[in-house]
Order: C-alpha cells, then sequence, then structure tokens
C-alpha cells in the first residue's frame, strides 16, 4: 500500500479446479505447502533477508531450521493409525 503496488485484477475462478497447466499459463505461484518448502523458499526470499538484515536473518534461518529438524522426527497419529495398525 505505501508503494501503492497495482495488485492486478480480480478473480472469482476456482483456483482449485484449475490444472498444473492452467495455473502456469495465468502466472500463478504457489505459496510452499510444507514446512520443508518453506524453509527453503525462505534461503532466497530477499525481503525477508532484506528485513532482517544478514546476522538477523542466519540466526533466524538457524532457529527454523532447528524447528524443521524437530519436527520432521515426530511420529504422528496419522502414521500410527495408518502403518502400526497390524
Amino acid at each position: 500500500m505505501d508503494n501503492k503496488l497495482d495488485p492486478g485484477e480480480p478473480t472469482e475462478e476456482n483456483l482449485f479446479a484449475l490444472n498444473e497447466e492452467e495455473i502456469a499459463q495465468r502466472g500463478i505461484d504457489n505459496l510452499p505447502t510444507s514446512l520443508w518448502e518453506a524453509y527453503h523458499a525462505l534461503e532466497n526470499d530477499d525481503v525477508i533477508i532484506n528485513a532482517l538484515g544478514e546476522k538477523v536473518f542466519d540466526q533466524f534461518y538457524n532457529i527454523k531450521r532447528a524447528e524443521w529438524d524437530a519436527y520432521r522426527i515426530q511420529v504422528f497419529d496419522y502414521e500410527r493409525n495408518q502403518y502400526l495398525d497390524v
């Protein structure tokens, strides 16, 4: 808003009904769908890197790596129900 950027034309189309080709044709990018994807997207996010500064960003990035490591080793109810109900 401060920079008066144009957000583009609104759409009332159900984007979830589009296939990958239609999404690409419209130039639509997806947000990360997992913590892993978000962690890796953070590496290339110049807005966050510049906003935080290199030193703070490095610390933040390392914290997010630790968060991912703690998350990825968890066994969730879905996995217990799916694989241990033998």
